[in-house]
């Protein structure tokens, strides 16, 4: 009897020594417009914080043409409300993406539809 009540303690504490949440990277999803071509795209992702090329995200999707993607905005549309997303083009920031922040106009004239090549374009995003 000592020993069942033994292996019930240690039972016991290991189930209360395991965290209430489990540290598991959210999932997010980011969309690619082109206003020009009409096309969008989703991508849903792990909010890992690693780097994910917008080729390998977006690469056969309809904002792709002729092995580049071209997208004339960005937007979070699945999100944890803690989301921070660094969305860079060739190295250089773009913009940085959180739940107050969710669209981007990619070329920077809300009054124009230019397309823009992300075909060297990696977004990180965390949790």
């Amino acid at each position: 009897m000592k020993s069942i009540i033994a292996v019930c303690s240690l039972l016991v504490a290991s189930v209360a020594a395991v965290p209430l949440e489990a540290r598991t990277a959210q999932s997010v999803t980011f969309a690619l417009s082109n206003d020009k071509s009409g096309a969008y795209a989703g991508a849903a992702f792990s909010a890992d914080g690693t780097d994910k090329t917008i080729t390998s995200l977006f690469g056969t999707s309809s904002v792709a043409s002729g092995g580049h993607v071209w997208a004339t905005s960005s937007q979070l549309t699945a999100f944890p409300q803690t989301i921070n997303c660094v969305l860079k083009n060739n190295g250089a920031v773009l913009t940085t993406l959180t739940a107050q922040h969710t669209y981007f106009d990619l070329d920077g004239n809300p009054s124009a539809a230019i397309p823009v090549d992300l075909t060297g374009a990696v977004i990180n995003c965390s949790a």
